[in-house]
């Protein structure tokens, strides 16, 4: 039994519980306010984060929030993972001589001073939940070490493939479900998800098989495995997928739940045939439990940008076009508005391909081509559902952006995504893809492009004087001190210098007189002068912005938006 009454007490005054429903739980559960804390945590009436705090507090200790936790490798693995297993506890960080260590009883003062015993450091103790910690555990131990000694096994153990099309379903499932196999699959996906890789490609060439992880927008190589490892790969991953193991000639798409203790992760499958052998990309969709998905305040908005955004949230109906290409971030920036609007007087529902992010309180469908179930289908459904805002995961067809045009005009909020290339030339594709241009004026109320660059590493920055050239070229000034960042590469982020990402936007309100262009079929180029002289900031501006408020390099910028000439030097 555990008590602690200084946690019962802040969930009353917290107005977690009334004081009549606290004593009925403590009564049910004799006074043992573990119990309690379970009991809260089953029935999912609050945020875990707030209960583990307020657990936290009660101790006088830390509550760490493992999902967001940066772990400095060579930290977790001074404590052997059997004993971080049996007796729930990770190694976080190192911060001046003490260890940062997560525990599942931080007041176990026994393990602690055990901990300390065998990586001779000092231990600061805070509180994690235990499947979390379990999670971390399972995630984190994962290493390079690991899957080469499981790659080595496996061509040990299995039997040597010369042409895996003389192979049966049988035996393919035979190789697949070696044990080895297996560990070296899950091994391999939750190595991806401790690098906070958003893609696993695992490429075949003439001997060799390249395994690639996406990391902040940029393909890094891992390994070079045997080519013999690539149909037992394979055919694990299509098992998991549940894909047709004996298809080799076809692309496939699927996807893969991986259990953890605490969730699962979801990932998106794909295969194609290439000369080689099978190519796969993985793409990692994150938990499919409930995420925190950030407030719109956490996306790093200019004060411009950001004025803009509310006020066409603030509409009561039209369309809200995110463009932009894959993996910019697109789907978190939607998700974001919703939280902002999403309200119990407020009908919301999405259409999705796939589901990314749970929310409460919302209506989610995903696309199931399979049973013709699509964008245009689904559009058309829910507007039988008395929606107030819709959310159209994306729009590809004349269809489905002309259902949502009308929906748009019949008095619903619209938000959807478009894969182009700037705000502007949303507009030119629903034109091209025919629709009227008058639809499209009446209908849309704002477009936003984005991209995303790489984060300078906040342990490690550095501020410098950026060199007279550079200066030139980025403002079109002469004669300039101009100050800017960069990282210089510590434990945090694997010296790179550079740890997650952020979004650069550029983002257009629709006035009347644009309407009118857009109306009468104006080019791109007259919308975008006109815009301009609106106030609009381009992509590359607000980039510049970014570099300026240390976010990001000038060299980020470069590489995803184009030089403007024009750029003006009122932002220094």
């Amino acid at each position: 039994m555990v008590k602690n009454p200084t946690f019962l007490s802040s969930l009353v005054s917290r107005k977690i519980l009334t004081r009549e429903n606290l004593n009925r739980l403590v009564e049910k559960y004799s006074e043992d306010a573990q119990q309690v804390l379970k009991h809260l945590l089953r029935m999912n009436s609050q945020p875990p984060k707030l209960l583990g705090r307020l657990w936290a507090d009660s101790l006088g200790l830390a509550y760490l929030d493992l999902s967001n936790m940066v772990f400095q490798r060579e930290v977790v693995q001074m404590l052997p993972e059997s004993f971080a297993r049996k007796n729930q506890v990770i190694l976080v960080y190192k911060f001046g001589d003490a260890i940062t260590a997560a525990l599942a009883n931080p007041q176990d003062h026994f393990t602690v001073k055990k901990i300390e015993s065998l990586i001779h450091r000092a231990v600061s103790p805070g509180f994690a939940f235990p499947e979390d910690i379990e999670e971390a555990i399972e995630v984190n131990y994962k290493g390079d070490q690991q899957l080469s000694d499981l790659s080595r096994k496996i061509v040990t153990d299995t039997i040597q493939i010369e042409d895996i099309s003389e192979l049966t379903r049988d035996e393919l499932q035979k190789v697949a479900g070696n044990q080895a196999v297996v560990e070296f699959v899950n091994g391999l996906l939750l190595l991806g998800v401790r690098e906070g890789a958003s893609d696993i490609h695992i490429e075949p060439g003439d001997d060799k098989v390249k395994v690639r992880f996406r990391i902040d927008g940029l393909l890094q190589e891992r390994s070079n495995l045997e080519k013999t490892l690539l149909p037992p790969i394979v055919s694990r991953l299509k098992i998991l997928a549940n894909m047709d193991i004996t298809e080799r000639r076809r692309a496939q798409d699927g996807r893969i739940n991986l259990e953890m203790p605490n969730g699962a992760i979801d990932f998106r499958f794909s295969s194609v045939p290439t000369i080689h052998g099978e190519k796969i990309v993985l793409r990692i969709l994150g938990q499919t439990r409930a995420k925190d998905i950030p407030d719109l305040t956490e996306l790093n908005f200019s004060r411009n940008s950001l004025g803009v955004l509310k006020k066409i949230m603030e509409m009561p109906h039209g369309i809200f076009f995110v463009t932009g290409p894959t993996g910019s971030g697109k789907t978190t920036t939607l998700f974001s508005v919703l939280k902002h609007i999403n309200k119990p007087e407020v009908n919301i529902t999405t259409i999705e391909d796939p589901v990314e992010y749970r929310l409460e309180g919302i209506s989610q469908i995903q696309v199931n081509t399979a049973v013709e179930l699509d964008f245009a289908t689904a559009l058309r459904a829910f507007l039988r559902q008395d929606p107030d805002v819709m959310l159209v995961g994306e729009i590809r067809d004349r269809e489905t952006a002309q259902i949502a045009c009308q929906a748009a005009l019949t008095g619903h909020l619209v938000l959807g995504t478009l894969h182009t290339n700037s705000a502007i030339q949303a507009i030119t594709r629903l034109i091209d893809i025919g629709l009227k241009p008058f639809l499209v004026a009446q209908s849309i109320v704002g477009v936003m492009s984005q991209r995303l660059v790489r984060k300078i590493c906040e342990h490690c920055k550095e501020k410098y004087v950026m060199p007279p050239e550079q200066v030139r070229k980025a403002f079109n000034v002469e004669g300039r001190e101009v100050f800017c960042y960069r990282g210089q590469g510590c434990s945090h982020c694997s010296h790179k210098g550079f740890s997650g990402r952020t979004a650069l936007h550029e983002i257009i309100y629709l006035d009347e007189q644009m309407r009118s262009l857009i109306a009468r079929g104006e080019s791109a180029v007259d919308i975008q002068r006109m815009a301009r002289g609106a106030g609009f900031q381009s992509l590359r501006y607000d980039g510049l912005k970014k570099v300026l408020r240390g976010l990001t390099t000038l060299e980020e910028v470069n590489r995803v938006a184009i030089d403007e000439k024009s750029t003006s030097v009122d932002m220094l």
